[in-house]
């Protein structure tokens, strides 16, 4: 392990800067401002630092940057110029996104044309379409942009290109408890999706016509090797070959799954390094040894974009370029410059795919096989000295089949695991038995598939080939799959988990490669001046991120509302557009709450503006005094309705310790938030409803208003409060219903809902809880109201932003 290269360095500093702007929230022009004051600084060092240094230099060979100054510099604005990136490609729907027109509850209609490469499995099509124009559930028609994805049966089959009328639910995209699903669409720049959807023809060959004719080679070749071999043959080789997974059966991608084998189905560098050999002999001899770099460029190109060019594809064909440019230039391609280079372009053109779990995958594994298979072949190769000439021979094995799996599980398993939860424990045994055969299957097939195109007889004489390699797989990935064991579920561990098991697989790494690190490990703490550095390190890192922190947890003109994932109760944090925080509940769990309070705000702020007490049941009052304890409220809003148990006495007592103001809750009452943020009082009224439940029935209901945003915050009322609510005529059309009651049964009556006609419902509930909430009829009477629920035990805490006009919507899960 040598320094890392100085583009490398950069490149990290690019990818940190793209993680930090999912935080930081900073406008693009203050990004920009600071990756441009950071390069003005590095020009400064031109002359003296870069003139020596040769362009391509920079991408093929560790050049001579020792100016660490002008290193600081360059990292300074590649961290700055990723955030600004990222900044920039972050969406805003306008009134003309389609995503505006999410979750209406109703059929709309769609025009657009088939953007993508159909995707086909069993009796369904999955496209992508490029909206041009929406029509209402009430006949108007508009004009839209944006991408959506819709599902229909398989026949009459759609091509790219063509441009369609499609009518169904237009909906968010969900997020489930082990997959997410909106998060993975947003990558790809899709926001909606449309359900239950049926689609007329209305126009071919739209898209471009370089599209269209590669699509339709896709479409010959996989027809082809569908043709020359059995199933599910013929659906390994489209995966292996053609990028085309969706053929797979799932009981056999369970066992791939199981054996952690998945990656043999992937295009992966082998597959780039044939295109690019093959093209580079043809090309020498069709056109000469100069240009046949261009011809094989050319070709890998191609073959990314033929077999869908999704993240793992083009990290592999942009390493795979720069590797035959470096041969055309005569210069040796350095690999973690190439990976980094790879990681740059793809994240410049989309810094979003740093989040995809392929590229990650695909990165992680790369960079082990550059990192780790040198070090570890010659340790291994060292200890079979006693087999003399036939060293070489089990090294071949063991390095294709053993060694190379072992270093790419080291970085890839925990990621798999913090994604999945579960641990493959046959995986080496499995790619040990497996991995000698792909290279028949890849070079067979790809020679099957070839000849095919030109000749089917002689595709199938050839199929035979890769149909015995992939026998043998199939065998081995089941037989091994259905050992006990083979998969154990692990459950998943959080981000700082996996970043410190990274951090401490580096630091060991080096500590067992590096003798200098050993030594500077030994004697970094036996020196004053080592402590002082250290320490002025630690003040420096400390003093560069308040700025920073401050940005991020400034107001940002957006009113915020979190229904916080206390388990069975309900605690609600709304921030309003210039600062002001108000909690509405505790929860039952005073440290649960402080730990979910304490990721919104900021961590130097122990204050609120407004505490609102809905009523003194454990799964609301529970975590408030231990609240009290750490934060100074400034007014709190309670129903006047004491109580007689240990909690409400601690309850009493933190308040007289805080001596803050209190405020009885009255119908009427307005309590303005400031910049345009207004509460409404709506219960309890005076007298109070007399009902069984006299605490539940007069919860403190509030509304709270900003522009034409409006959430209506229940407590824990039942159906008597509700019918009085109606019968006030209080109520108005609210887009937001906090679900009263957690879901019970006696409560969202249809009269209510009737009342309030909301959009989108959240539910605090425990998972698992012993009442049954929510209630399968509450939650039958939401959906034939059209509101799309929300729930805390599914989806983790719920968070709503909005400017007045436009809500945004993210859930933690």
């Amino acid at each position: 392990m040598t320094s890392l290269p100085p583009l490398t360095a950069v490149v990290v500093a690019w990818l940190l800067g793209i993680v930090a702007a999912a935080h930081l929230r900073l406008p693009v022009w203050a990004w920009g401002a600071l990756a441009l004051v950071a390069l003005l600084g590095a020009g400064a060092y031109r002359r003296h630092a870069w003139r020596r240094i040769h362009p391509a230099d920079i991408v093929f060979r560790v050049h001579p940057l020792h100016d660490t100054r002008l290193l600081a510099l360059l990292l300074l604005a590649a961290w700055a110029g990723g955030g600004a990136r990222t900044a920039w490609a972050t969406p805003t729907f306008d009134s003309a996104a389609l995503a505006r027109y999410n979750d209406l509850g109703a059929r709309v209609g769609v025009e657009g044309w088939v953007a993508a490469y159909p995707e086909r499995d069993g009796t369904r099509q999955r496209l992508r379409l490029r909206a041009e124009a929406i029509t209402l559930p009430d006949g108007r028609r508009a004009p839209v942009q944006g991408d959506f994805i819709v599902s229909l049966g398989r026949y009459p089959a759609y091509h790219y290109g063509d441009r369609l009328l499609v009518r169904g639910l237009l909906e968010t995209p969900p997020t489930f408890d082990d997959f997410d699903y909106r998060a993975y669409l947003a990558r790809k720049g899709v926001y909606s999706l449309m359900r239950r959807a049926s689609a007329t023809l209305l126009e071919e060959g739209r898209g471009r016509l370089f599209y269209r004719l590669l699509y339709a080679l896709r479409d010959r070749a996989s027809a082809t090797l569908n043709a020359i071999t059995p199933e599910p043959h013929a659906a390994l080789l489209n995966g292996i070959l053609l990028g085309i997974e969706s053929g797979i059966p799932d009981d056999l991608m369970e066992a791939f799954n199981r054996t952690g084998t998945t990656h043999i189905i992937v295009i992966s560098g082998f597959n780039i390094s044939i295109i690019a050999g093959l093209f580079l002999a043809l090309g020498k001899r069709l056109v000469g040894e100069r240009r046949a770099t261009w011809l094989a460029v050319g070709g890998v190109a191609l073959y990314a974009l033929l077999v869908g060019a999704d993240a793992a594809v083009s990290r592999a064909a942009l390493m795979g370029i720069l590797y035959v440019v470096a041969l055309h230039m005569g210069r040796r391609s350095l690999a973690l410059n190439s990976l980094a280079a790879s990681a740059l372009v793809m994240t410049l053109l989309n810094p979003f795919t740093l989040y995809d779990l392929g590229f990650q995958l695909s990165a992680l594994a790369t960079l082990a096989l550059i990192l780790f298979v040198p070090t570890l072949t010659a340790w291994v190769e060292a200890r079979l000295a006693w087999l003399g000439a036939r060293r070489a021979t089990v090294m071949a094995l063991l390095n294709d089949a053993l060694i190379v799996t072992f270093a790419a599980q080291l970085l890839t398993t925990p990621l798999i695991v913090s994604v999945f939860g579960r641990l493959s424990i046959v995986s080496l045994l499995t790619n040990l038995l497996i991995l000698p055969v792909q290279s028949w299957v890849m070079l067979g097939g790809g020679a099957a598939l070839l000849a095919g195109l030109v000749w089917l007889p002689l595709g199938r004489a050839l199929a035979w080939i890769p149909w015995l390699g992939l026998t043998w797989t199939f065998a081995m990935v089941e037989w091994t799959a259905r050992l006990p064991l083979a998969s154990v579920d692990v459950g998943r561990f959080g981000t700082r988990s996996l970043l410190g098991y990274y951090v401490g697989l580096a630091l060991a790494w080096g500590y067992a490669t590096q003798p200098t690190w050993r030594e500077r490990a030994r004697t970094l703490w036996h020196t004053s001046i080592a402590r002082r550095q250290t320490v002025g390190l630690a003040a420096l890192v400390v003093f560069a991120t308040l700025p920073w922190l401050a940005a991020q947890h400034a107001p940002d003109g957006r009113l915020h509302l979190y229904a916080l994932d206390v388990g069975q109760g309900d605690a609600l944090l709304i921030i309003t557009p210039d600062g002001k925080q108000l909690l509405v509940d505790g929860g039952n769990d005073p440290q649960l709450l402080l730990a979910r309070v304490g990721r919104r705000l900021p961590p130097w702020d122990r204050t609120l503006d407004a505490l609102i007490l809905t009523h003194a049941d454990a799964d609301h009052l529970g975590g408030l005094p231990g609240l009290l304890e750490r934060y100074d409220v400034a007014m709190v809003i309670h129903p006047g309705l004491a109580d007689t148990t240990a909690l409400w006495d601690a309850w009493e007592t933190a308040l007289a310790q805080e001596q803050t103001r209190l405020v009885e809750a009255r119908r009427g009452q307005r309590l303005m938030l400031g910049d345009g943020v207004r509460l409404d009082v709506l219960g309890p009224p005076r007298p109070y409803v007399q009902s069984e439940r006299v605490e539940n029935d007069n919860s403190v209901v509030v509304r709270l208003r900003y522009g034409a945003f409006c959430a209506l915050l229940t407590g824990d009322i039942e159906a008597p409060a509700e019918a009085e609510l109606v019968r006030s005529g209080m109520l108005t059309p609210c887009a937001v219903l906090k679900v009263a009651h957690h879901g019970s049964a006696s409560s969202t009556t249809r009269p209510f809902l009737d009342a309030v006609r909301p959009r989108f419902a959240l539910l605090s509930v425990g998972a698992d809880n012993r009442y049954g909430h929510p209630n399968d009829a509450v939650l039958d009477r939401l959906q034939q109201a059209g509101v799309r629920v929300w729930r805390t035990d599914q989806d983790g805490t719920l968070h709503l932003a909005t400017d007045g006009r436009t809500l945004w919507f993210e859930a933690e899960r």
